[in-house]
């Protein structure tokens, strides 16, 4: 007979698990956002280049750091690159696998500049949709049904995956156009006005990064004269950053936000945050149509959750069944 074996019941030091980054930078072409998420790679990653590993969409323009003067003094070293071009297709599945080879090879930081070629790019997500259109005769008589394609919902739920990841600290640059729309003037004319910058990405993207930074300037160095990269803080989760503040970005405190990560803050509070901004999101979803509802609870049951609150959902299906609701 098996002898029974006791329980043990004891306590240990409670203690915050270090969390890795989740960033996102956008802006303009020349702003800096290259600049400014290779100093935060390298600080992140303990001051090691080789453990900085970037993947790019740019035509190879992150080689033209490599020991050029850096803003936070010295020079940028010898990073890993990755040229990620239109012939492997931008789909997220293939920033999915560069992030794991990174991470195979000993990254500590990961960045994928940029992350708009996943939605509207050759082989993003917005080019699927047009590839399901062209391949299925069902999908040019509705097209809005192309959007349920079984590769293009694979495709779309991996997108939001690009933002973080548990094994190294993730920056994502994101590229923006200025909104233009007409209005009439008060001489009763048409008149463009601007309505500011928009992120060239999914929508639904906003709600996945932990900081997102707009950059302002890009900081340089020419002659020994050090400029800091400035960016004006549009989203934090980190008490360290507060929303519609313009910061200076230098080493100290790009290290103060390594420090913060490492010693300040609790993953699964960020999660929670997160999550509270999807089911924030999907009450006004409601709101706006209300006859949705009733889809959400067709879609609950099927998949498995039909007696749930939406708040008692996990977070990673909550979100997959928001892509999908909201497409």
């Amino acid at each position: 007979m098996a002898t029974k074996t006791n329980p043990t019941f004891s306590f240990e030091d409670a203690t915050r698990t270090a969390c890795k980054a989740s960033i996102m930078i956008e802006g303009l072409p020349g702003r800096g956002k290259t600049g400014l998420a290779l100093m935060m790679g390298y600080i992140l990653s303990d001051e090691d280049w080789s453990k900085v590993f970037h993947v790019d969409t740019e035509n190879s323009s992150a080689r033209l750091f490599v020991d050029i003067d850096a803003s936070m003094g010295g020079k940028f070293g010898k990073f890993k690159v990755a040229d990620f071009t239109e012939e492997i297709g931008f789909k997220p599945s293939n920033y999915l696998a560069y992030r794991q080879a990174a991470v195979n090879a000993g990254a500590k930081a990961v960045i994928f500049d940029s992350i708009s070629h996943a939605w509207n790019y050759k082989g993003g997500v917005l080019d699927l949709v047009s590839q399901a259109k062209a391949s299925n005769s069902r999908y040019a008589k509705d097209s809005y049904a192309a959007w349920g394609d079984e590769t293009v919902v694979k495709e779309k739920n991996e997108l939001l995956e690009l933002i973080r990841t548990s094994k190294a600290h993730m920056i994502t640059t994101v590229r923006v156009k200025e909104k233009m729309e007409y209005e009439i003037g008060p001489d009763g004319k048409n008149k463009l006005v601007s309505l500011g910058e928009q992120q060239i990405q999914q929508a639904d993207l906003k709600y996945e990064p932990d900081l997102v930074l707009q950059m302002q300037k890009a900081g340089s160095n020419r002659n020994g004269v050090i400029t800091h990269p400035v960016a004006l803080c549009t989203k934090s989760r980190y008490a360290i950053f507060a929303e519609g503040e313009t910061y200076e970005f230098t080493p100290e405190l790009i290290k103060q936000l390594k420090a913060y990560l490492e010693e300040g803050v609790d993953p699964e509070e960020l999660l929670q945050k997160q999550k509270d901004e999807y089911l924030d999101a999907l009450k006004q979803y409601f709101t706006e149509k209300p006859a949705a509802k009733e889809i959400w609870n067709i879609m609950k049951k099927d998949a498995g959750f039909g007696e749930m609150t939406a708040q008692e959902i996990p977070l990673a299906e909550l979100k997959k069944l928001y892509v999908k609701i909201t497409a």
